[in-house]
């Protein structure tokens, strides 16, 4: 794309329409699909729909205008901001989402990279994008961005270049499972916004590395859910979900693929290990603190400062 035309692309829409506020940057398999759901349900939050809107990367050709009208509606007292992974690792992302609006506020979410790799694995074999066959080496080589989204060090220390420190929000996925509350106060301190009455499906995980036996019956009951949560509807669907035949029918379509899918071998995690070296010592300058169990590097010693303590 020539730089007039990144120029165009780059324009605002005219005065009046919603600027977007916030970002979630990724990475993927890093509870990104968590982060957008809880916002989503805050009343100071317009979060898009759908999720990953990909503008400063694969849609950048089709403008502000474009981009901005997945946000019509918000008042002045509320704050518009979507989560696209492909941010974390595009070289183009960070200039042009600066240049769109250079006061954004940034959330990334990053995790075991190792852990993350696999999960990246699982995630394309649910998607069926390769066979459930295809072992992690062949998967590994074929897909650089196993790797790619991992580098910590790279993909953050580019968006700190362009936007400071402070606009940077940076949570640790196992973190979030372990207390997901304390990470939804995190958030909403970051955006500005209040963390009273948080959603009631706060504490549900989301793209689990789990298929379906049906998937079509799990779009359908997935896509039913969701329009129930957005009439405010959300403690039903929670309680029907619960429901003896219910959870039943849910629990006989579910296929975990962490059980179905060949792990990597012992020499391939060794490799990923002395990989990633320096992006795990990066997260833990820039959180100031030990990370939490991160299964594949040495875990604090006793007494060392643990959970969300300092995870900005």
């Amino acid at each position: 794309m020539s730089k007039q035309m990144e120029t165009v692309a780059g324009m605002r829409a005219p005065e009046g329409a919603p600027r977007v506020g916030f970002l979630g940057i990724g990475a993927q398999k890093c509870a990104t699909s968590w982060l957008h759901h809880v916002l989503s349900q805050h009343p100071q939050v317009l979060a898009s729909d759908p999720k990953e809107l990909n503008y400063f990367t694969a849609n950048y050709d089709r403008g502000a205008l474009w981009y901005e009208s997945h946000f019509t509606g918000a008042g002045e007292d509320v704050i518009c901001g979507e989560a696209s992974p492909t941010y974390f690792f595009s070289k183009d992302a960070p200039e042009r989402a600066h240049r769109y609006n250079p006061a954004l506020r940034l959330i990334a979410v990053v995790r075991d990279p190792v852990a993350r790799a696999f999960s990246n694995h699982l995630h394309e074999i649910r998607k069926g994008h390769i066979p459930e066959d295809t072992p992690f080496e062949a998967a590994l080589a074929a897909n650089p961005a196993y790797v790619l989204q991992g580098r910590y060090r790279e993909n953050v220390s580019c968006w700190i270049d362009r936007f400071g420190r402070e606009a940077l929000l940076v949570l640790v996925a196992e973190e979030l499972s372990a207390d997901p509350d304390a990470g939804y106060a995190a958030v909403c301190a970051h955006l500005g916004v209040s963390a009273e009455a948080p959603p009631d499906d706060l504490h549900e995980r989301k793209h689990e590395s789990v298929a379906s036996h049906f998937p079509l019956l799990q779009r359908g009951l997935r896509a039913g859910g969701d329009a129930a949560r957005r009439l405010g509807l959300g403690e039903m669907v929670r309680a029907v979900k619960a429901a003896p035949g219910v959870r039943g029918v849910l629990g006989l379509n579910r296929k975990d693929l962490r059980k179905a899918v060949e792990p990597m071998s012992g020499e391939t995690q060794a490799k990923l290990v002395e990989l990633f070296q320096d992006d795990v010592a990066f997260v833990r300058e820039l959180l100031g603190r030990p990370l939490p169990e991160w299964r594949h590097w040495p875990q604090p010693e006793p007494g060392e400062g643990q959970g969300m303590r300092r995870a900005v």
